[in-house]
């Protein structure tokens, strides 16, 4: 999953059928995939706004977001699954 929010982030354009059929062998569900893949372009979306306005981070999002990081993490380490790249730097601080 953590593999295909990156693709999907980084490279949407070279994204195939067989992307969402590795989710599915990985065991996630139609609705899951449609979720993953919204959520995940939710948060590009906003990203990309905020960057493009140069909106910085207040502690209090950056907390939340240290907070999701942490358990992204967790479940990466217990999957052996590498972490997407740390682009805004929210892990640098632990």
């Amino acid at each position: 999953m953590l593999e295909f929010t990156e693709r999907m982030t980084l490279a949407s354009s070279t994204m195939k059928e067989a992307d969402v059929h590795a989710l599915r062998e990985a065991g996630w569900t139609d609705r899951d995939i449609l979720d993953i893949t919204q959520i995940a372009a939710y948060f590009n979306y906003r990203a990309r706004i905020a960057d493009a306005l140069g909106v910085e981070l207040d502690e209090a999002y950056l907390g939340k977001a240290r907070e999701g990081s942490a358990r992204a993490e967790k479940l990466a380490k217990e999957r052996h699954v590498p972490l997407p790249v740390d682009r805004w730097g929210v892990r640098r601080e632990r």
